[in-house]
Order: C-alpha cells, then sequence, then structure tokens
C-alpha cells in the first residue's frame, strides 16, 4: 500500500483502515488488543455509530453508538467482527440511568493488559445526552476479562473523565493516568488522575494540560490524549512522549457557530511527578481529507525505527498512519531544548 507523505515524521496510508470515506457506516476510535500482535489474525475494539441528529460540523450533534471488536490480518486494514458482548453491562447502565437523561451508548475503548495476570482491562465512555438541558453526563466505564469475548462489567472507575492514556511506569504504589477531562466545568482540559487498582476507585488530582492558559492555537479550547509511549529515542530523561487531539476554538461563519479544527498534536509527560514540561507549539500533522476532525486513538510500536498511528477523520473512518520514529525523536528533542 503506498504511502502519502505529510512530513518528516508522519506518512498516511491513503485506503481507510476500517470503514469507508462515503461514512455510509461510521466507525471511530480504533483501539489493539496488544496480546494479538503477533498472532495471524489481530484484534481490537472500535466504536460503531448507530444513529446521528444534526450536523457533525456544527455544536450539538448527538451520536448514538455501540462498541464492537475489530479483526486484521496486517493491521492496515480491519473489518467488523461482531458486537462487544459485556456480561452486567445493562445492570451498570439502567443504574446509573436517571430520569433526567437518556443513554446514548458506549464509545471510545482503550484495551489495558496487566502484565502479572495477562487480564484484559477495557475502559470506555458511557454516556448519557440531559434531556431538558445542553450537554452528557459521563462515566469512565469498565470491563475486564482474559479474553475480549469474555468479558464483565465493573462499577465505572470515575465520573466526567474518558478517553485515556495510562503511564506504562507504575510509581510506588499507585499509576498515573491522563483523560479528557470534564471534572472542571468551567475549563475542559487533560485530567491528571491516580489510580491504586486498574479496576476501581481512580482519583481525580487535577487538570495536567489547561489548553486556554497554553495560548496555542491548536488546542486552545480544549485537548485529549491518545497514548503515552517510551521516548527513549528522543534522549530526554524521565519523560514519555504523548499523542493527544486539540480542538481549535469555535468559528463564526456568516453569524452561524461551527466547531474548530481537531487536530493531533505532541507533548512530553513526567510519570513520576505527573507534570507536563513541554507541548507543542505547533500541530502534528493536518490529514488532507479531515474537513474538522482528525481524532489520535491509538498507537502501536511495530519496530524501533517505525509506529502506526490510528485517527478518525470526520468522525467517519478510520485512517493508519506510518511514523517514523527516528524523525520523530529528532523533532521533539529540537523543540523541547529550543525552549
Amino acid at each position: 500500500m503506498n504511502l502519502v507523505k505529510l512530513n518528516d515524521t508522519i506518512s498516511m496510508y491513503p485506503e481507510p483502515a476500517l470503514g469507508s470515506v462515503d461514512e455510509n457506516i461510521r466507525y471511530m476510535a480504533l483501539t489493539v488488543d496488544y496480546s494479538t500482535l503477533n498472532n495471524k489474525i489481530k484484534y481490537g475494539l472500535a466504536r460503531q455509530i448507530t444513529k446521528s441528529v444534526g450536523d457533525i460540523d456544527k455544536p450539538g450533534f448527538v451520536d448514538e453508538s455501540k462498541l464492537i471488536v475489530v479483526k486484521s490480518g496486517d493491521l492496515l486494514k480491519w473489518e467488523k467482527d461482531s458486537d462487544l458482548k459485556i456480561n452486567g453491562i445493562e445492570k451498570i447502565i439502567d443504574k446509573l440511568s436517571k430520569k433526567d437523561r437518556y443513554f446514548i451508548g458506549l464509545e471510545d475503548p482503550d484495551i489495558w493488559i496487566d502484565e502479572k495476570t495477562n487480564i484484559k482491562h477495557i475502559y470506555f465512555t458511557i454516556a448519557f445526552k440531559y434531556k431538558e438541558q445542553k450537554g452528557h453526563k459521563l462515566y469512565l466505564g469498565h470491563a475486564q476479562g482474559k479474553e475480549l469475548i469474555s468479558l464483565s462489567a465493573t462499577k465505572p472507575v470515575i465520573e466526567n473523565n474518558k478517553e485515556i492514556a495510562i503511564s506504562p511506569i507504575k510509581n510506588k504504589n499507585f499509576r498515573y493516568i491522563l483523560t479528557e477531562s470534564w471534572t472542571n466545568k468551567s475549563e475542559e482540559g487533560i485530567g491528571l488522575l491516580k489510580a491504586k487498582d486498574m479496576d476501581k476507585d481512580w482519583k481525580f488530582i487535577g487538570l495536567a494540560l489547561k489548553p486556554k492558559e497554553e495560548d496555542f492555537s491548536w488546542c486552545s479550547k480544549y485537548a485529549s490524549p491518545c497514548k503515552l509511549i517510551d521516548s527513549s529515542y528522543t534522549n530526554i530523561k524521565d519523560n514519555l512522549l504523548s499523542i493527544c487531539t486539540g480542538h481549535a476554538q469555535r468559528q463564526i461563519k456568516n453569524g452561524v457557530e461551527y466547531r474548530g479544527d481537531f487536530l493531533p498534536g505532541l507533548f512530553l509527560f513526567n510519570p513520576k511527578t505527573g507534570e507536563i514540561p513541554w507541548i507543542d507549539s505547533e500541530y502534528w500533522f493536518k490529514d488532507p481529507d479531515a474537513r474538522i476532525i482528525t481524532f489520535a486513538s491509538d498507537f502501536i510500536k511495530i519496530s524501533e525505527e517505525k509506529g502506526i498511528l490510528y485517527c478518525h477523520i470526520n468522525d467517519g473512518f478510520v485512517r493508519a498512519y506510518e511514523v517514523n520514529l527516528k524523525e520523530l525523536g529528532k523533532y521533539v528533542k529540537e523543540k523541547f531544548n529550543s525552549n
């Protein structure tokens, strides 16, 4: 499959990895089951849109969705295998349901595997839409099991946080986790959480990144973390490289409000202190087919030189990108040292 170079660090595969450009069936938020990478058939999870109300380019539209199991032979072309079944999830949803809201679906899955037990932990947004007012009520749902076909739900690990990035480095008795946080009503940003147990009672510490204070146009509305990865190739001590999605401020055109661009970007995270010592002043790349949205959902390190990034475009299909880790390391190091 031919690659299209976007810059020195990243190239895109033009053919969608999941779904199609015409968006007859819309797919988002692909995440990979890392335990299957060496298998002939690889598996993962994704979000399938089942119903939409409104205009995707404008604030206020609503998607209803479900989670699905997807499979691939080469990591570049994925297809739906089945709907994801989670034992006990209906009871969890019923318990969270209130008279002032309605359930719109499960969204944006992430997979984390405990290396000691090989238990797969699945995290996902349980989303409700308020009936009589603007806004949503969000819970970070959790399920676990040995395989994707044998998952059991537990109660949510936290409210008003979603789309997580789990630190691969554990501190003394906890692990830091970054999220897209809606905990502070007056401002959204990248939240810093502590987890002593990966299946319950995560604690919100505060906002590790406040986009409105950064004054960078690509993430001036809010930012959402995608992945925390080893950044040893950058030679920047004690930090992990994070891929995230930024959201630019909304625009007014002819009296109509439109959502700003969603653009992937980069920052560094210290997994010992919970601090973000650097965020790029510019977005990383822009997909040529994106009207407003390029939302990063997962990253796989294939070798010391190469990785694959997955993003969903226009909330409609998933695209794969090849990342040149050597060039990316040079880029981050130069930008970090120039600050």
